[in-house]
């Protein structure tokens, strides 16, 4: 299995995970204008049908996420890949905040919404970047995302 399939399947968990933790807080009332999968909506200006925003959703996480990480994940400095997990989510947290959120109308850092919402989307893609990195880690990576790694 390549470095990539692994940091996709590892992106798909790590998805899962973090859309359980976004269901039980949208169940909860706390940040409800929080929801990712309505913001990708917004961004690409479409109607708030939650299917799509669901697919978009694990497409995002899994396959461009969680594939890009099999790439980036050798390269950043930490001692283990669940450190590097949250790096990477933090980079990746760093960019929704100032790309994907003024695009969605909501300003940087997500201000608009409420002075929590750049905390909670820290927290969520804080715990995304572990739950990938360890996944990842588990899957006994080659640090090349092309290459089948075939055990002794």
């Amino acid at each position: 299995m390549s470095d990539l399939f692994k940091g996709i399947v590892a992106g798909g968990l790590a998805t899962a995970v973090l859309s359980a933790v976004m269901l039980l807080i949208s169940a909860t009332g706390f940040e409800p204008q929080l929801e990712l999968t309505r913001l990708l909506l917004t961004v690409l200006d479409e109607p708030a049908e939650h299917a799509l925003g669901w697919i978009l959703h694990f497409a995002v996480g899994s396959l461009l996420l969680g594939g890009s990480f099999a790439f980036i994940e050798p390269r950043l400095s930490a001692d283990n890949h669940a450190k590097r997990g949250i790096l990477y989510g933090l980079i990746a947290w760093l960019i929704v905040m100032l790309v994907f959120l003024p695009a969605a109308g909501l300003g940087y850092f997500g201000f608009q919404l409420s002075v929590l919402a750049p905390l909670v989307m820290l927290a969520l893609h804080v715990l995304y970047g572990a739950v990938l990195g360890w996944t990842y880690g588990k899957l006994s990576p080659t640090h090349n995302p092309f290459t089948r790694h075939h055990p002794a």
